[in-house]
């Protein structure tokens, strides 16, 4: 049977209502339209008109935002697993950018506290121990949320909320440590502009940017398909 006006509505009833990652929702629905029209086939081997049947089997699934319900939990984990993912594989390349700027700049950071360098900022010695304190709630968060959505869910005691919040977590330390970096720049641009070399700093400070901008959208998301589970 082809697709019916009664089974497009209804998908797109359910679509309206559905949280998370487009790709997840896209197979979701895929699965959701291969069932409407097997049971609307079933239904016109039983004898009805292929509208009536179409009507029967959306009956048969019940009322969309029930449906919706129903996937949340797991809308949800692919979520907060996408957004540890994402975090786990941006975080080297920005820490690598500002590394680049670094050794543009001649920057010769100690290697031991206070981690400071000839004609730094006032701000550096709060600067990099939030930064590192900001980098292990990301990676700890993030791969608490990848075990928490992978194979070992099945012996660890984790679920969507859990999953959920992790990543919300990890997003928000990424904020964290960009929004530090990015404050150190801004301290060293007002002391000493002259020492920085403009297009390696200009791509690190873009990249931190973009990224706050994803991870505070994603940090969001995540908490917001928390408050919708039961």
């Amino acid at each position: 049977m082809t697709r019916s006006p009664a089974i497009d509505a209804y998908l797109a009833e359910v679509a309206a209502t559905m949280p998370g990652p487009a790709r997840a929702r896209n197979d979701i629905l895929a699965e959701l339209l291969s069932g409407l029209l097997d049971a609307a086939d079933a239904h016109c081997s039983a004898g009805l008109p292929a509208d009536a049947a179409a009507s029967a089997a959306v009956a048969e699934f019940g009322e969309a935002r029930q449906v919706t319900d129903a996937f949340r939990p797991q809308l949800a984990m692919n979520q907060a697993r996408r957004v540890a993912l994402t975090l786990i594989g941006t975080g080297p390349l920005v820490g690598l950018l500002w590394v680049a700027a670094a050794l543009a700049s001649h920057v010769t950071i100690r290697p031991a506290p206070p981690w400071q360098w000839a004609g730094a900022p006032p701000l550096s010695p709060a600067v990099f121990p939030a930064v590192g304190a900001a980098v292990l709630i990301v990676v700890w968060s993030a791969l608490t949320t990848i075990a928490a959505t992978g194979r070992l869910t099945r012996w660890l005691p984790a679920g969507p909320r859990i999953a959920a919040t992790t990543a919300a977590t990890a997003g928000f330390g990424a904020i964290a440590a960009d929004l530090a970096v990015l404050a150190l720049l801004a301290s060293q641009l007002t002391s000493a502009p002259a020492t920085l070399a403009p297009l390696p700093v200009a791509a690190a400070a873009a990249a931190s940017l973009t990224r706050l901008a994803l991870a505070r959208r994603a940090a969001r998301n995540c908490l917001a398909l928390r408050a919708t589970l039961t």
